[in-house]
């Protein structure tokens, strides 16, 4: 029997008054330094328990729930939507949607937690076999292969059925009296609801040749070149282009680049438009979604998404061993580097991601997908997906931890970050799942009791590192991962986290826009394309209070066009550049530096993947520490230092820097260094997470005296009125501290 027709087939079971429950208004507002839910009008720890979709003859969270329940978890993190409610023509039924079975499957919740509010995950994607893919064909994807798939993100059709059925379910839920209970919709759609069309984004297949997506994109193009056709065929180097006819760039167009790893705009522009129009259309069906939340709940509950996974999208199908490698990135054809319109959008309440799948276990960070202060700043809520594959998990993958004794740690480190960004969080039932792990049930509790004391500690980031990523320079890159993978994915999760330092990542344009509170060093991941106001504004922000900028590989190499006078222009240093694509080495030739001085002679770092061109420094005013190796034996410039009037630029030719040199640098620059131990390590001004391997003696310095110094997860307090402490950590664990006064000392 089809699902669709299961629950139809199942009588209600629940009785509209034990619905029933006040109304929950639910906000986002700055608290403590950081967007915080608020329910009711008070801050709120925002916590959930991800369960199976509940169904009512049988529902497999029941027991997993029931625990988390005990533990103090009563909000439930669920699908609903498309295949569910959504469901298509039926006889005897006048629209596509079932809300027959609605009272009987939240009802389960409600017989295991009386006390249960919902987080819905609203699917509105549909599958490539089910019945409005056969309804209207001519809306979906057509791919480069010829083959249809689920619907376009162009489909004007989808978007408007899509509102109805948010329009319709919320109307349900009113009625029934379970929107009182309601505290967030999240709109979904793309693979797993995460707004990515794994088909088209992370193979040599591409999208979306569909006439939907030819009819938008057209007009897109009309409204971004103003209907001046002249400005259009100057851009496209094309005397024959013309908005009426302009066509989505071809499968070949879309994986190639013609500089290797860049786009030139002069010869590429088709192409950089189409990425564009893609991640803006993607981003105007989150904000649409959201906004139809918002108004049909008369702003009382939060709207939010999936979206802005930035700091993670190096990966692609290979990664997740799901078919054959592919080398492709999956940033440019994601959707997803239309973050800034969704981080501009007041209908969009808060972000999901998982945390990032690079490094899960034991000493690896369990960061966002997202640029999390750019979220904070634009004041959206972060949620974190903790799926971690524990000691109870089946899946052999991502991580999965061996004992209790490493879950426990690989959790706590997940919390302990959160916490100290301000974030929001649901654990996954059946992999923290108490009714198998007696053992979760205390950690659960602690999470709850730490989430809401520690809302009112001082939430403001404590950082004096910016690592800033751009969401322009991505549309000039070429789709291969060469680049993304060193430079944003290993470089974020390997030396980032262990430099001994916290850090903020941010979108580069709310640097350049003036956004951030003052850093000591920013770290430019990808500043690879900036037009002449961006440069202008960038410079203002960057060129004064004796701040430093560590530029890597390719820093403002594209403009109208790719040159090497555009690098010197954005960072005052002169290069050169080797042709052959090779993979690059850089190691240090000069010790002598205050950076280099004291890191070892072995020491080197780069990629195996092959970059072209390669950079180097061509520059008799900077002071050269170390060279870049590639093709040919080439032994060129690679690191380099050169001080200005109110600032200091460092470049480095080859991505994913190691901690000891993030350290080396960090420390040149004036940035206050907790510890040079090399663990994972995370601060606000009045928090501190340790997540080690090695375990032992570690010795802290703080930024500032304190009264006291508490270990909060074993709640006892290891120094007072100190700006350093000593502490012995056990191997493989995470260790987390308040730090700051001691009348707050009590409620914690």
């Amino acid at each position: 029997m089809h699902r669709r027709d299961l629950l139809k087939a199942v009588p209600m079971v629940l009785a509209a008054p034990s619905v029933r429950a006040a109304s929950t208004v639910a906000e986002v507002k700055p608290h403590t330094g950081a967007p915080t839910l608020f329910l009711d009008g008070k801050p709120a720890f925002s916590a959930s328990w991800w369960i199976h979709a509940p169904m009512p003859q049988k529902w497999t969270s029941a027991e997993s729930s029931r625990g988390a329940a005990r533990a103090g978890v009563h909000t439930y993190a669920f699908d609903v939507g498309s295949a569910i409610e959504w469901a298509g023509p039926a006889p005897g039924r006048s629209s596509h949607f079932d809300f027959s079975t609605v009272e009987a499957r939240f009802g389960r919740i409600l017989d295991v937690d009386p006390q249960a509010r919902f987080h819905l995950r609203v699917h509105l994607e549909i599958g490539r076999d089910d019945w409005w893919s056969k309804l209207y064909p001519a809306e979906l994807e057509l791919h480069s292969n010829g083959r249809r798939y689920t619907q376009s993100f162009a489909s004007t059709l989808w978007r408007e059925q899509a509102n109805q059925f948010l329009k319709a379910l919320i109307q349900h839920l009113s009625q029934t009296g379970l929107l009182d209970r309601v505290i967030a919709f999240q709109v979904g759609a793309g693979h797993t609801g995460e707004w990515v069309k794994g088909e088209t984004s992370m193979y040599e297949v591409c999208g979306d040749y569909s006439e939907p997506m030819r009819r938008h994109f057209r007009r897109w193009l009309h409204d971004r070149y103003r209907g001046d056709l002249q400005h259009l065929r100057s851009a496209w180097n094309d005397p024959n282009a013309a908005f009426e006819t302009a066509e989505v760039p071809t499968a070949q167009q879309q994986l190639q680049a013609k500089r290797f790893l860049f786009r030139d705009p002069r010869q590429e522009q088709r192409t950089i438009d189409y990425f564009r129009c893609l991640a803006e259309t993607s981003a105007a069906a989150v904000i649409d979604f959201c906004r139809t939340v918002k108004q049909a709940t008369a702003r009382r509950k939060l709207a939010g998404a999936f979206y802005g996974y930035l700091m993670e999208l190096a990966w692609n199908g290979g990664f997740f061993a799901e078919r054959p490698d592919s080398p492709y990135s999956t940033y440019q054809r994601s959707g997803h580097l239309g973050l800034r319109l969704v981080l501009d959008s007041p209908d969009v309440d808060f972000l999901v991601s998982p945390y990032s799948y690079g490094y899960r276990g034991i000493g690896g960070d369990g960061p966002t997908m997202l640029p999390a202060e750019s979220a904070r700043i634009h004041g959206k809520l972060i949620l974190i997906e903790d799926d971690t594959r524990t000691h109870v998990d089946a899946e052999p993958n991502y991580g999965r931890t061996s004992t209790l004794a490493e879950s426990v740690a690989v959790l706590r480190r997940n919390f302990a970050q959160a916490c100290i960004r301000g974030q929001g969080m649901w654990w996954a039932s059946w992999k923290a799942d108490p009714s198998r792990e007696p053992g979760f049930t205390p950690l659960l509790e602690t999470f709850l009791r730490l989430g809401e004391r520690l809302l009112e500690t001082d939430r403001t980031p404590a950082s004096e590192i910016a690592v800033l990523i751009d969401d322009e320079s991505f549309f000039y890159e070429s789709s291969l991962n060469n680049l993304d993978v060193p430079l944003i994915f290993q470089q974020r999760l390997w030396g980032l986290p262990r430099t001994g330092a916290p850090f903020d990542t941010y979108l580069l344009q709310d640097f350049i826009d003036g956004r951030l509170k003052p850093y000591r060093l920013y770290i430019f991941l990808n500043a690879f394309r900036l037009d002449a106001q961006r440069r202008e504004n960038l410079a203002r922000q960057l060129r004064r209070d004796g701040r430093a900028a560590l530029w890597i590989y390719a820093p403002g190499y594209a403009r109208d066009d790719l040159s090497l006078d555009h690098m010197a222009e954005l960072t005052g240093l002169h290069f050169a550049s080797g042709e052959q694509p090779w993979g690059a080495r850089v190691h240090i030739t000069d010790f002598t530096h205050p950076i280099t001085r004291g890191l070892p002679p072995d020491l080197d770092w780069g990629t195996d993947s092959k970059l072209g061109p390669i950079f180097y420094v061509n520059d008799p005013q900077a002071r050269v520490l170390g060279q870049v190796v590639y093709s040919q034996g080439n032994c060129k410039p690679g690191m380099a230092v050169r001080a200005f009037p109110g600032w200091t630029s460092i470049y480095v030719a080859a991505p994913n820097l190691p901690a000891p040199v993030l350290r080396a640098i960090a420390r040149f620059a004036g940035v206050h260094l907790y510890s040079d131990a090399g663990d994972v390590l995370h601060a606000s001004r009045d928090l501190l997470a340790v997540h080690t391997v090695s375990g032992g003696r570690r010795a802290f310095r703080l930024p500032r005296p304190v009264e006291v110094v508490h270990d909060l997860f074993e709640r006892k307090t290891v120094a007072r009125n100190t700006a350093a402490f000593e502490v012995d950590l056990p191997p493989a664990s995470t260790a987390f501290y308040y730090t700051g006064a001691g009348a707050r000392l009590a409620s914690l």
